[in-house]
């Protein structure tokens, strides 16, 4: 089965935590695990981006049904008439969030990944990027990433023809391998780099704060977005017979 090895987050705003925007909730007895990063621009992506993630590891059958269910259940938290003109008038643009989820089921010699978004999962074997979903190049991370949205609308293209083929991946189940969860700016940054130095660096960090002093340096040097940046390590232990 897949288990936690480290999960670290730095925020955009180092002073104010509380506003990060990227959130990862897992279960590791049912293997499911999921990352959601919030968009900055739109009304309260946090509680958006928690009930994503929260929401899949509990009910891990993504359909459209289960993003409608998702929607009506974020707008219950709000009582609309409690807020003022401009939050209301943000609250109807919507929020938007990613969604990037992995399951490792003990019927399967496959590990699934789904996708919605930018955040971005790297499969590793002895040390090597075999694989990442659902970029392989940088620049794909320039174009304007598809997102999930509180507004019902905006989510037509779920459930579309070639939708779970365009957005899912299988990889091997390969006991020793590891897979890491990236939110978008690291993973740009991971794939931009072909020495291999921040893969390693990825795969061998261990503390939070040896981890922060990673993505400020990294900042420094403009070599990172600046935006609240999430790594998740996962290791593939031996399957459960």
């Amino acid at each position: 089965m897949l288990s936690i090895e480290f999960v670290a987050s730095v925020p955009k705003e180092l002073d104010h935590p509380e506003l990060n925007e990227d959130c990862f909730f897992a279960d590791e007895d049912t293997g499911h695990f999921a990352l959601s990063d919030g968009a900055s621009e739109s009304y309260d992506s946090q509680t958006w981006a928690r009930l994503l993630t929260s929401r899949y590891v509990a009910a891990p059958e993504f359909t459209p049904d289960w993003v409608e269910s998702a929607v009506d259940m974020y707008r219950d938290r709000f009582d609309f008439d409690s807020l003022s003109w401009s939050q209301q008038a943000a609250f109807d643009r919507g929020s938007f969030a990613t969604l990037l989820t992995l399951a490792c089921r003990s019927d399967s010699n496959e590990l699934d990944v789904f996708s919605i978004g930018d955040c971005l999962a790297v499969h590793c074997v002895e040390g090597r990027m075999s694989d990442s979903f659902p970029f392989t190049q940088p620049e794909q991370f320039d174009a304007r990433p598809e997102l999930l949205s509180t507004r019902g609308e905006a989510n037509a293209f779920v459930g579309q023809p070639l939708f779970y083929k365009n957005h899912t991946a299988t990889w091997p189940f390969i006991p020793g391998a590891k897979v890491l969860l990236l939110t978008d700016a690291l993973g740009q940054c991971l794939l931009r780099d072909s020495s291999g130095q921040m893969l390693r660096a990825l795969l061998e960090v261990q503390e939070l704060n040896e981890f922060e002093r990673l993505v400020l340096a990294l900042r420094a040097t403009c070599a990172i977005r600046l935006d609240d940046t999430t790594l998740v390590r996962l290791t593939v232990g031996a399957r459960v017979v």
